[in-house]
């Protein structure tokens, strides 16, 4: 028997440490989380300026209760502990040449809105007629068709449908937005299933309170089930020896003895860096090194005197004419909360989508705020601030224009069966978060890898998962199992116990 302790240390506050640690407390599981910040969230953390709330990061919108953040709160019995909100106005496409607003951001109504889509996408009228019939099929596909396109770009499928090539790269670009990837990097199932469950949904949410209260709740919730939660508490090396997680040792010296240790802080990062490759087989520090991590994004936070943008949500390709298009996407929190901005004013999170591998044009601050002026003249005229221009880096905030990405991006080769597995070959050593696991994008993504990371630890532990579960947490539970029972196709492969 283990003379250790059965403690569970969780390494970052974000969406997934914060719901892994929930979790785990849950289970009866002594858990410490260790954020290296003196404020908790990571990437879904916030700061205030001038009245206004500002998410750190820029978020995709969610299905609020209905998706894994509902699922991680009902899981504790805490359904109603988050409120989601919907905006009056629906999310919005905007494409360059076409126009302000052009089209409501759901797949229905994309479908039946060919001539709008033929002019933002500059294409001939039978292109528009196959675009819209290939965006009316997205939203009938199955798992099995989802899955078919795993390994092809969302621009190599566009091309099935517009053989133009500068059609199925603006196209491509359309649909690989949720993932934050150019369309010529994005993998096509993943971005399709990101747009069928918009379609499906319907009415997109944004949590009350801006993004960083889903963290702050799970840890408050996690609090409450008896973890302990630390900020300002930096993580130098988790300790290993023979091939066994034996605790974390902090910056200030700390040693935390422990059985398992789940860390968020990316693959490569946790294997080079937190353990060390030499605790690793060769093959599992060789697919680590050659994971392609999601690319650096150029963010925006524009506070504005007045309400400028009558939508939740702008999402687009800025650019045309032969110019490269440059995909972005804004957020318009204040359109689903109100008072994260001073009465009457509004405030956007706008991010940019550069390229995972420098084959994409270099987006920039100058670009991102020439797209989002282009989707609302004159927009720029009321900003207050514009936290990320250059000549205005917040670096305390967290809200510069060039900012790291956290997780593995979402192109073939790197989801579904191949997507980096939450376990690892070192025993007791777990991954949730954006690097591993799950499926989707975002916090949900980040939620949903935390589910299945802590379901697969009480499997390891011999644990009974119990009683019956949300329909969306059995599907969970069962591409876990599925995963550990097909291990010759999964990149990582470790006997179970």
């Amino acid at each position: 028997m283990d003379e250790l302790p059965l403690r569970a240390v969780v390494i970052g506050s974000g969406v997934g440490g914060a719901a892994a640690a929930l979790l785990l407390a849950r289970a009866g599981i002594p858990t410490v989380l260790a954020e290296k910040e003196r404020r908790l969230g990571g990437s879904a953390a916030g700061y205030e300026r001038d009245g206004f709330r500002v998410d750190t990061g820029t978020h995709m919108l969610c299905r609020g209760e209905d998706g894994p953040l509902g699922d991680v709160l009902r899981r504790v019995g805490q359904g109603d502990a988050i409120t989601f909100r919907q905006s009056s106005e629906p999310a919005a496409l905007c494409l360059a040449g076409a126009g302000r607003l052009v089209v409501q951001a759901e797949l229905r109504r994309l479908a039946g809105s060919a001539r709008e889509l033929a002019r933002g996408l500059e294409l001939t009228a039978l292109e528009a007629a196959r675009a819209a019939r290939l965006l009316a099929h997205a939203t009938a596909m199955r798992d099995v068709d989802l899955a078919a396109c795993d390994e092809i770009t969302a621009e190599a499928y566009a091309a099935r449908f517009l053989p133009r090539a500068a059609a199925a790269a603006r196209l491509g670009g359309l649909l690989a937005l949720p993932l934050l990837l150019p369309g010529a990097e994005a993998s096509a199932g993943e971005a399709l299933l990101a747009w069928r469950r918009l379609a499906r949904a319907g009415q997109q949410r944004y949590p009350e309170g801006g993004a960083a209260r889903v963290p702050d709740v799970f840890c408050r919730l996690a609090r409450e089930l008896g973890a302990a939660v630390w900020t300002g508490a930096a993580v130098r090396r988790v300790v290993v020896r023979d091939r066994r997680v034996r605790g974390v040792e902090l910056e200030d010296g700390t040693a935390l003895p422990a059985r398992i240790v789940v860390s968020t802080a990316g693959l490569l990062s946790t294997v080079s860096g937190l353990v060390g490759e030499p605790h690793f087989p060769e093959a599992y520090v060789a697919r680590a090194r050659a994971l392609t991590p999601q690319p650096r994004q150029i963010q925006v936070k524009i506070a504005l005197r007045r309400r400028r943008v009558a939508a939740g949500a702008l999402a687009g390709l800025a650019g045309g004419g032969g110019a490269p298009s440059l995909p972005f996407y804004c957020l318009a929190p204040t359109r689903f909360d109100p008072s994260l901005a001073p009465p009457g004013h509004e405030l956007l999170c706008a991010v940019a989508v550069s390229g995972a591998r420098g084959g994409a044009p270099a987006a920039s601050v100058d670009g991102l705020l020439r797209a989002l002026d282009g989707a609302a003249p004159g927009l720029l005229s009321d900003a207050i601030f514009v936290d990320g221009s250059p000549d205005d880096r917040r670096g305390d905030a967290g809200a510069a224009g060039d900012a790291p990405a956290a997780g593995t991006a979402q192109t073939p080769g790197q989801v579904g069966r191949a997507r980096p597995a939450v376990y690892t070959p070192v025993r007791g050593l777990y991954l949730a978060g954006r690097a591993a696991g799950g499926r989707g994008a975002g916090m949900e993504l980040a939620a949903a890898s935390a589910m299945e990371c802590v379901d697969r630890i009480l499997v390891d532990l011999g644990r009974d998962l119990g009683a019956p579960a949300p329909p969306a947490l059995r599907d969970i539970a069962g591409a876990l199992l599925e995963r550990a029972a097909a291990s010759t196709v999964s990149w990582v492969t470790r006997p179970r116990g």
